[in-house]
């Protein structure tokens, strides 16, 4: 019986070490074939390149001329002659001051002038009559003196004169208010029957507006104010700006730069940038808000990545670097510009670095991948179905 029992157990544990040499034969015949292939990802190869920036900001419109229509003189305003809002020309009369009172003054400084000038004519008899009677010794030269003098203070009377009535006439003329420049009016600020004093608030009786072409006043940062500097200064005429109204229409017209500040504003941190924009249609209106976009503007000479090659870790952004041999590993990187799916690498790659574009959450440290190139930079910038990988 205990023999038996001990051929038993040999025989168990002959079979168990067959079993587990079978098994680790399976499992040594098995592994090549079970181990993962490569991750299959798309790669973009680096090389410098301009980066075009899309530049758009929040604008406001202005009319190159706004001009305060005001009353020169002082008196009661008896009419407005125009039609609120209508467009006028120079020198049509938008207003009219009671011109009474001025018409008054230009008879009693005409009358004035006319007492002089027989002053005048009185003086200059005299005059005559004195210098023949002294040439003889009929006259002293007490009354030669006195003749002159009184002649040439009847003369600048009449200067005197004659300036007081040019000085009236011109303030009856202004009674009559006149545009000074030719385009849209704007609503009256002084209704008929008040009384407005010259060089007061009270004087300012409407607005003028030029609107054919309008000023688009932005601010932008200032190392974007640089680059568009820079651009200018080499290229004026590949920047335009791209003025887009309220309802998201753009203007039929391009605006083009014509003032960038000097200086950076110390409340805002921000650079002030002028437009000018060919209204001629009316299109748009002083006074609105729209935004500038600016076009011809870009980076060059820059490694410009996909967006969406970037991954966020702990230190910051990084991207998958493919070395040589195929193998991925993260590498470190500075952000600069932005624009649209693309960034521009200010450091931590160099030209000719491959890196994973499609695919960057699907593979390791050290992990060999099967890359396959994407051929363009806009292939590399178009979103794909790996995008979200």
């Amino acid at each position: 019986m205990h023999k038996n029992r001990k051929q038993s157990r040999r025989a168990a544990g002959l079979g168990g070490m067959l079993l587990l040499a079978g098994l680790l034969g399976a499992c040594t015949e098995a592994g090549p074939q079970g181990a993962p292939p490569p991750v299959s990802v798309g790669y973009l190869e680096v090389h410098p390149r301009e980066l075009p920036l899309e530049l758009e900001y929040a604008a406001q419109l202005r009319g190159v001329r706004e001009v305060e229509v005001r009353a020169r003189v002082s008196g009661i305003l008896l009419e407005r002659l125009y039609e609120e809002g209508a467009a006028v020309k120079a020198g049509d009369v938008l207003f009219r001051i009671d011109p009474a009172p001025f018409r008054a003054e230009v008879e009693r400084a005409r009358a004035q002038l006319g007492v002089q000038q027989a002053n005048f004519r009185h003086a200059e008899r005299e005059r005559d009559r004195i210098l023949p009677l002294h040439e003889q010794g009929l006259a002293s030269p007490r009354d030669r003196d006195n003749a002159i003098a009184a002649y040439e203070q009847a003369l600048a009377a009449v200067a005197a004169a004659e300036a007081e009535l040019r000085t009236a006439e011109l303030a009856l003329s202004y009674t009559d208010v006149r545009a000074p420049i030719g385009r849209l009016t704007s609503r009256e600020v002084r209704s008929e029957g008040s009384l407005v004093t010259a060089g007061d608030e009270s004087s300012l009786l409407t607005y003028i507006v030029q609107a054919d072409r309008l000023y688009v006043d932005f601010a932008v940062p200032e190392a974007e104010a640089e680059l568009l500097r820079a651009t200018l200064a080499k290229e004026p005429d590949r920047v335009s700006v791209s003025v887009i109204g309220a309802r998201g229409v753009p203007a039929a017209n391009r605006a083009k730069i014509e003032f960038i500040a000097p200086r950076v504003d110390d409340r805002t941190g921000t650079v002030e940038v002028r437009a000018l924009l060919d209204n001629s249609d009316g299109a748009l209106l002083p006074g609105q808000v729209a935004r500038a976009r600016i076009e011809g503007v870009g980076v060059a000479d820059a490694l410009v990545i996909p967006k969406r090659a970037v991954a966020q870790g702990a230190a910051g952004p990084y991207v998958w670097k493919i070395d040589d041999g195929g193998a991925v590993a993260p590498q470190p990187i500075e952000l600069g510009v932005t624009a649209g799916n693309d960034a521009a690498v200010v450091r931590g790659l160099a030209s000719g670095d491959r890196i994973v574009v499609d695919g960057i959450l699907k593979v390791q440290p050290g992990a060999v991948v099967d890359a396959t190139p994407i051929a363009t930079a806009a292939e590399a910038t178009a979103p794909t179905a790996h995008a979200s990988q």
